[in-house]
């Protein structure tokens, strides 16, 4: 039996681990924290639930396979989700007035005639510079802007079009390969569940998880999968593999803040999957996720899940949670219009979670990619071309395959 070492017992290792495992490998994970999982945990209190970080996942083929495997039933979203509200004056379905919307159409339209070389992004073409030249700047500014700082934490001046729409614009048509989405899922008790589950696969299946440890790469035999964040990984290559460490700490990291608030009173005026918030009103919240319209049973009673982050405003991890909670009492009276008493809350401080999906990332992943890395040395993470759960899980089973056709 072939061994190999896994280095990170975040989403990305485990899931990753399960897979190698199914393939016949003896695998090791070392974890430098005390418990597995990375940013992904639920707290459970008298209120409900409050999810650390991600409170789902994207439904494709992996993840259901990835349920099936791991013996957990998913919970679907609600109907309620389906309805999505981005904020400009008040929450709004379609924010983009009449005659904005007609040319929006209209230019869309145009681009998408010229061919898909005019459409596709250009090299070390920001997201709004893209977004200008193809749907003009008011939908850029309140439909594709606060969509992408959603997902990826920043605004759209410096993230890269290329890493982020490339994908989906260059992928083949009817490619089955590619995931296709089918709604959000999660484990019925949180995304708790989802690591619970995997973590007592991977025991059942004889891999063995080392937590608290400070491994050395070059103490392990056998190939070697760093699964941690860009940061963590160029930490851990440095003694070993330089060149490599050097590329990945140019890589920046954005910080995020999700605070999970719990009121008597259910906000019943826009019900839906939750409301976007665009940079340009002044709001330091990214978004509001209306987590009692999302997925059913969770909570005791109403309850709403505030994101703030990015880059450039790591100020707002240094607040203190009664900072916080008058930040947030400020902003969804101004957003929602309610001024509810608040029951109860969680916050999780998450500082240099994820990568900063900008030019300089593209830059460097060009770098990466310009060269194989040493023999027996595999990255993977979510720097690593997509962000969400469901991109981490699709690479690692790529990446299962390509290790298992090399080495077993």
């Amino acid at each position: 039996m072939k061994k190999i070492s896994v280095i990170g017992a975040g989403f990305a290792g485990l899931s990753l681990s399960l897979r190698l495992a199914q393939k016949g490998f003896e695998v090791d994970i070392y974890e430098q924290g005390p418990r597995v999982g990375g940013l992904i945990g639920t707290d459970k209190n008298q209120f409900g639930l409050a999810e650390q970080a991600a409170n789902s996942m994207i439904r494709t083929a992996h993840a259901e396979a990835l349920f099936k495997d791991i013996g957990l039933t998913p919970l679907s979203a609600l109907e309620s989700s389906k309805k999505r509200f981005i904020f400009r004056e008040k929450p709004r379905p379609w924010p983009l007035y009449f005659s904005e919307t007609v040319k929006f159409i209209g230019k869309l339209l145009f681009n998408l005639t010229r061919g898909k070389k005019n459409f596709s992004p250009r090299e070390n073409e920001t997201l709004q510079s893209w977004g200008y030249r193809i749907i003009g700047a008011p939908a850029t500014q309140f439909i594709l802007s606060p969509g992408m700082q959603g997902i990826y934490g920043n605004a759209t001046d410096e993230l890269s079009a290329s890493l982020i729409l490339g994908p989906l614009i260059n992928r083949k048509k009817k490619d089955k390969s590619q995931p296709q989405y089918k709604g959000i899922m999660t484990g019925p008790e949180g995304m708790q569940d989802v690591i619970d589950h995997l973590e007592a696969k991977l025991k059942e299946l004889g891999v063995r998880i080392h937590l608290n440890s400070n491994v050395k790469v070059k103490e392990l035999s056998g190939p070697v999968v760093v699964a941690t964040s860009a940061q963590s990984a160029s930490e851990i290559l440095k003694s070993s593999h330089a060149d490599v460490a050097a590329k990945l700490s140019r890589i920046q990291m954005s910080s995020l803040m999700s605070v999970t608030v719990y009121f008597a009173k259910a906000q019943n005026t826009y019900p839906g999957f939750g409301c976007l918030i665009p940079r340009y009103y002044g709001l330091k919240a990214l978004g509001i996720l209306m987590n009692s319209y999302i997925f059913a049973g969770r909570d005791k009673t109403y309850s709403e899940t505030w994101i703030f982050g990015g880059a450039h405003d790591n100020s707002i991890l240094d607040m203190s949670d009664a900072e916080v909670l008058k930040t947030i009492a400020t902003e969804r009276f101004r957003v929602l219009g309610n001024k509810e008493t608040l029951l109860d809350y969680r916050i999780f401080r998450w500082r240099n979670a994820l990568p900063f999906y900008n030019v300089e990332l593209e830059k460097t992943l060009k770098d990466l990619n310009s060269q194989e890395l040493p023999e027996g040395l595999f990255l993977h993470g979510n720097y690593l071309g997509g962000i969400g759960l469901s991109k981490i899980l699709e690479r690692g089973d790529k990446l299962a395959e390509e290790i298992a056709g090399r080495y077993v």
